[in-house]
């Protein structure tokens, strides 16, 4: 399958996106919490898929809220929600994808599915972000051209 990329705003931060499946088949959300909502996030995340996020030094902004679980990944200088990360235990990287920040092709005309999931335990959270989240890696470096 075709490498799906995309960025920011300005471009600081980009992203490529190795689809596990055929884009019309990856499950695209709409987050019912504040965060998402305010940030017109419609995000993606699928365990056979591989994302990689590449932003230059000194504009990733990290923001935890909640539980502090996770980390949702902002551009410093175009302020665009790209994506929320999670370490596990044993050092893998998870993600899911703010397909909207990043305007990734295949998604447009899509609607997504509203969620929420203010009613899980931690615990619960925890699981289901280890089962559908996305396996990443994560590097600041000058984004390559």
């Amino acid at each position: 399958m075709t490498t799906l990329a995309g960025h920011c705003h300005c471009g600081a931060i980009r992203v490529e996106l190795d689809p596990g499946r055929p884009v019309d088949e990856l499950p695209l959300r709409s987050c019912q919490c504040g965060f998402c909502r305010r940030h017109g996030a419609r995000t993606m995340s699928d365990p056979a898929s591989r994302l990689h996020i590449e932003a230059a030094p000194g504009v990733l902004n990290r923001y935890r809220f909640g539980a502090r679980a996770v980390d949702a990944l902002l551009c410093e200088e175009c302020g665009v929600y790209v994506a929320s990360v999670l370490q596990t235990d044993d050092g893998r990287l998870l993600a899911t994808l703010n397909v909207a920040g990043v305007d990734l092709e295949g998604f447009g005309g899509r609607t997504a599915e509203p969620v929420s999931y203010e009613h899980e335990t931690q615990d619960e959270r925890l699981e289901r972000r280890m089962a559908r989240w996305t396996p990443a890696v994560l590097v600041e470096a000058l984004p390559s051209a």
